[in-house]
């Protein structure tokens, strides 16, 4: 069990209505520039959502302003992105920090140039989410013994995307999808059959928690989708903690030099 599940028996937590607990609410000025200052140094990508709405575009914190609390976003290719995201009133981004997600509101918006291309001068956030600590083991899944999920594009099923699942936890999943696939929305629901490489089909229901742009090692830009898992049926949980505990086991067994 992780340090940071003792207390959440022992005490209520106020939640948002987008689920987030306010454990993992950074307010702290100096923490937020510690923060975004990592995103410069990992390079991050960051999934800018325009207005909280479905249609976004990739970007990157560019750089921090030395002396007072503002932050150069890079602009999007597309000029209609740029003008989309004045227009927005504010974004909400979601990136990854060593594989933990950190979500933030930008407000304020301000074109700039910068080297030639556009930006964005923006006031620093009020605050971040940032999952400090993961109460749940996610496991990142090898290629070649993946679950996969069967996800219905349309309401008659006429139409199934199967999608690899690159990491899996008892809490959620996640998958890559081509950046101009639009068919997840945050924060909805879905139904979908979960595949385990050594179990039976499970129907399962998820909800969309963040979006990523993420860059394969290949070059390829792809959008990561996260997901919660809002219902799981008798015995999923069980079925994927076992699917975890065997590949972890031949990890360590390959590491150890064990056949």
């Amino acid at each position: 069990m992780s340090e940071g599940s003792h207390d959440a028996h022992d005490r209520p937590h106020a939640t948002h209505d987008d689920g987030t607990d306010d454990r993992y609410l950074v307010r702290n000025p100096r923490q937020i520039r510690q923060l975004l200052q990592a995103l410069i140094d990992q390079r991050s990508l960051i999934n800018a959502h325009l207005g909280g709405r479905d249609q976004s575009f990739p970007t990157a914190v560019l750089e921090l302003d030395d002396d007072e609390d503002w932050l150069l976003l890079d602009g999007s290719p597309s000029e209609t992105s740029n003008r989309a995201a004045e227009e927005a009133g504010h974004l909400l981004c979601f990136a990854q920090l060593d594989r933990v997600m950190v979500r933030f509101r930008l407000d304020g918006l301000e074109r700039v140039r910068n080297e030639g291309h556009v930006a964005f001068r923006v006031p620093f956030p009020e605050e971040l989410v940032h999952l400090q600590r993961r109460e749940l083991y996610r496991l990142e899944t090898p290629i070649t013994d993946s679950p996969h999920l069967q996800f219905p594009v349309n309401e008659d099923r006429s139409e199934i995307l199967q999608l690899r699942v690159v990491d899996i936890s008892g809490g959620g999943l996640a998958v890559t999808v081509p950046v101009d696939c639009n068919v997840f929305s945050l924060q909805k629901r879905y139904a979908a059959q979960l595949d385990l490489p050594d179990g039976s089909p499970l129907h399962v229901s998820l909800i969309v928690c963040n979006q990523l742009a993420v860059k394969l090692p290949n070059g390829v830009e792809m959008k990561r989708i996260g997901m919660r898992f809002d219902d799981l049926p008798r015995g999923g949980d069980s079925a994927i903690q076992r699917y975890i505990f065997r590949i972890d086991r031949q990890r360590s067994a390959r590491k150890n030099g064990e056949s």
